[in-house]
Order: structure tokens, then sequence, then C-alpha cells
């Protein structure tokens, strides 16, 4: 039997930035068919954010010895501890033309359901990367040199409060990651409680800086508490939007696989303005309690409309709610709740429209409702499901 090519550095580097196409992912899977890539893959992880390596301070001497001391003890070690990352790399190593950094987290996407994969992780400002067990009653998130920035309660981090803490000049970022079928909760240094859904990342400080614009970004979903403060507003920038607020609650929503990024405003009021540096009151739009921001990618102006806050925000409290939504909008959703690869045979179905509330349901619980409603069959195997007339 012909083997399979070996894989590509740069494959592994585009797949776990989620930049490949969908026909890289195809040709990437079967790669991984092999059980050398397999294994390659495996064993080294790429520091997700290394394209932030040109911000920071670097040493490449340090990192290049680390990684040797890390290849040697992979060599030696017959079995991998799997509840933690310990002391992943400060920085990706820069070594012999390769960014490769050290760890044991790898994605749930090829290697089944193992308690190690499909994890919430946290990558510190450091670069160093933090797997999440939402099993943990008290586990303490410290930076670089050891001082406690946070604590982790299960589904939760509290991140110290920024008064009882030296000023900084320039605030250290840290970078939450909430794979397919995972939500989590952070309460950042200032009291703001962010509630962030499947298939999502944050940036956020781990420290406001005194007196500056509090912003964190967003590539996902994200429900907002924020505590008001006078002096800093709050910032959320994504892909299209920015929200600019003193202190209120609203939902944002910008995945990179959906046509449009939106704002749904809870209470108080926001502004919403496109990527620029800050909100221009005499120019730029403000929301109102009970209505919702849209722009569509592809487009210019963002649209201003009347919703019902309950259907964009029921997913905080593990609600699904479709509300005469598209089958096709749908199964994004499903896909990212239920951590499962769902394929469409039937395009007539796409654009039906439907109604329907879950909380506990299976998925296939979930898809018999609806094929109760319009006709169509589908198979479960492992984490793909398949939709065919």
């Amino acid at each position: 039997m012909k083997k399979n090519k070996d894989l590509d550095i740069n494959q592994i580097l585009k797949y776990l930035n989620n930049e490949m196409s969908e026909r890289e992912l195809t040709e990437f899977k079967k790669l991984l068919n092999d059980e050398e890539n397999l294994n390659e893959f495996k064993k080294y992880i790429i520091t997700d954010h290394y394209i932030q390596l040109g911000k920071n301070d670097f040493d490449n001497q340090k990192a290049a010895s680390s990684f040797q001391k890390h290849i040697q003890s992979t060599k030696s070690r017959t079995k991998i501890r799997k509840n933690r990352i310990n002391n992943y790399l400060k920085y990706a190593a820069v070594f012999v033309g390769l960014i490769v950094g050290s760890a044991l987290y790898y994605n749930n996407t090829f290697f089944g359901t193992d308690s190690t994969l499909n994890e919430v992780t946290l990558q510190l400002s450091d670069g160093s990367l933090e797997t999440i067990q939402e099993n943990e009653l008290f586990k303490e998130i410290k930076n670089n040199d050891g001082t406690v920035v946070g604590i982790q309660e299960k589904g939760k981090i509290v991140y110290n409060n920024e008064k009882n803490n030296i000023a900084e000049a320039k605030p250290k970022i840290n970078t939450l990651k909430v794979p397919y079928g995972r939500k989590f909760q952070l309460e950042l240094s200032d009291g703001t409680t962010v509630h962030v859904n499947a298939g999502s990342t944050l940036k956020f400080p781990v420290h406001f800086v005194a007196g500056q614009v509090r912003e964190v970004e967003l590539s996902g979903e994200a429900y907002f508490e924020v505590a008001r403060n006078e002096e800093a507003p709050f910032v959320v920038s994504t892909n299209g939007i920015k929200t600019e607020v003193l202190g209120t609650k609203f939902n944002v929503s910008s995945y990179a696989d959906d046509s449009f990024s939106e704002v749904v405003l809870v209470e108080g009021s926001v502004g919403v303005f496109k990527n620029k540096g800050r909100f221009d009151k005499d120019t730029d739009q403000i929301l109102k309690p009970n209505q919702k921001a849209s722009l569509l990618k592809t487009g210019q102006n963002l649209n201003i409309s009347t919703v019902k806050t309950e259907n964009y925000t029921a997913w905080v409290d593990g609600i699904l709610l479709f509300k005469n939504e598209s089958f096709e909008s749908i199964i994004k959703k499903l896909e990212r709740s239920y951590d499962k690869k769902i394929t469409v045979n039937y395009q007539k179905i796409k654009k039906e429209k439907f109604t329907g509330q879950f909380d506990v349901e299976s998925i296939e619980d979930v898809l018999k409702t609806f094929k109760s409603n319009t006709f169509f069959n589908f198979t479960i195997k492992e984490n793909e499901i398949i939709i065919n007339p």
C-alpha cells in the first residue's frame, strides 16, 4: 500500500490556527490516516498564536534550549500524563526554520473522545498553555513569575481585582479558547462577567491599565455583563463591529464561518461602529434595549432592528432556542453545541424554517423533532452526522 506523504509543519500551523480551506482540511485528514503522521501530530503542538511572536521580546537561545530538552524528554517518556499541561514553552521556538512548541493538548477532531481532548485552553501572556479541566474545584492561574493572577473554580475563572496590583504600562494578554461542545465563564479583573459560547476565542488583559480603555477581542459568541466605569469605557472588538459601553449587558456574535456579525442589547446603552479607533456619538449608532445591530461581512452598513433578546441569550442558560430559523443556520449551532460535524445532502431543507426549544435533549432527539415536521433521513457515525432526503 502506498504511504501517505509526511505531514508538513506549515500544514499543522494552518490547522491549529483555523486557516485551512475545506479542500486543505480534507487532505489533512487523509494524511492523519497514516499512523506515523498521526503520532507525529500528537507528539507536538504548535503554539496557537505564534503570529504574535513579533510583538513580544523573544530569547532565541533559551527557546531553542527548551525545545531540545523537550525532544530528549519526549524520547525517554513512555507515558503521558493526561490531566494537565506543565511548563509549556515560554514562546514557540524558532528553531531550524520551524516554529514548534511542546504541549500535551491536541484537537479532538481526529482523535476520538479521550478525556484530555477537546478541552478549554488558556494561553497566558508568556505563551504558555494551560488546559482547563472543569472538574477542578480550585486551581491557581499564575503568570510566568509565579504571581497568582486568578482562580479557577470549575467552569469559571475569576481574575484578581486590578486595584490590588501594581499598575502596568502595557497590559498582559491572556487568550481563552472554548472548543465546540463546551461553554465557559470569566470574571475579568474589573468585575466584568463574560459567558463564552462554544467555538469561541476571547483575548483579554490580565489586568486593565488604569485610565485606559478596557478592550477585549472576540471571535465567536459571548454574553457580557460589564462592570460600570465612567473613566474607562469597555470595548469589544470583533470581525467587523466594535461595541463601546460604560456598563451594561449585551450579546456579541461574530463567528468566522457566519456571514454576519451582530450585537444585541439587553439593558443599558451601547455604541456600535465599524472597525476604527473609538465610538463617535455624532456619527455612529447607539443601541437601545431590545435592539440588534448586524453587519453582513460583505456589506457596508449596520442594520438596526428590534428583537426579543431572549432569542439571542438563551444559550447562556443552556437552552437552544430557534424561532423561525433556517435549517442551515440551525445546523451550524448544533455543530457548535454538540461538537458534531453535520453534512446536509438535501439542499431543499436548508432554507426551510423551524421553531423549537431544547436543553437536555441529545442531538439525535433534536433531529428527530425536526424530522417529525419535515421528513428527512439522518445517520450518526461517531462524531459525524449525515442528512439525506
